[in-house]
This record gives C-alpha cells, structure tokens and sequence, in this order.
C-alpha cells in the first residue's frame, strides 16, 4: 500500500524548477531596473535636438551645436555618470538644412554597463522620433 504524500524526489524536483524560474526572473529584473534608470537619456537626448531647433529657427546658419547648454557633456543624475552626447552627421560639420541624430549616453551608476538613446530630427518630415534607451555594445 502506498502512503499519501509526495516523495523526496518529486520534491526535488520542484525546487530545482523554481530555482531556474527565480534565477532568470533575478537577471530579467535586474536588466530591466538598470533601463529604468537610462531612461532620462532619451529626455537628454531629445532637448539637445530641440535646442538645436530652436537655434536654427532664429539663425539658418547657426552651425555649433557643441556650444549649447543642453548638448554639453555633464555631470550624470542620481542613476547615470557623465552624460555625453554625440550627432551624426558630427557636430563640426552641423547644417539645420539636414537630418541629424543625437545620441546621449551614460553609464549606469555603480555599473560598468552604457546604455544609448538617439534622437533624430528628420527635416523633410519636420519630425523629431527617439529610441532607447539602448545597452552600448
């Protein structure tokens, strides 16, 4: 006769699943907080370009992107290090008559991981469209 109940290996078996579960639910969680905390680059990102807008609005020849508040490398917030910014086409051969990106980026404090968020600025459209925050290769 069989007693009720489950046996010690059964039972093994279910921790050994739910120590799987929880370890990929620990490192999802993890990558998920650290893109939580980049998320500000995509709000950096996108004042650079409008900033830069906004230059071009009053001045068609404006060309020294580099040179605005909001363009400037600086010090991080509470979650980044120092925050930098890059464009393409670069900032030393900016024209307002083209498309361009920005791209913010930082690292996580704490971390040695970089995550990217880009803006562009598509002039044809007259439309600005961000993304990221994205982990630098």
């Amino acid at each position: 006769m069989r007693s009720k109940g489950f046996t010690l290996v059964e039972l093994m078996m279910v921790m050994a699943i739910l120590a799987i579960l929880a370890g990929v639910a620990i490192t999802q969680y993890a990558s998920y907080k650290n893109k939580t905390k980049a998320k500000d680059l995509i709000t950096l990102a996108g004042a650079c370009v409008q900033e830069i807008l906004a230059h071009c609005v009053t001045d068609g020849n404006f060309s020294d992107p580099a040179a605005l508040e909001n363009c400037r490398t600086r010090n991080g917030t509470m979650w980044l290090d120092t925050i930098s910014f890059t464009a393409d086409p670069p900032f030393s051969s900016f024209s307002c008559n083209r498309t361009f990106a920005v791209t913010a980026s930082a690292k996580i404090k704490g971390t040695d991981i970089t995550y990217r968020a880009t803006c562009i600025y598509d002039v044809s459209k007259e439309d600005i469209s961000c993304s990221g925050p994205k982990e630098a290769p």
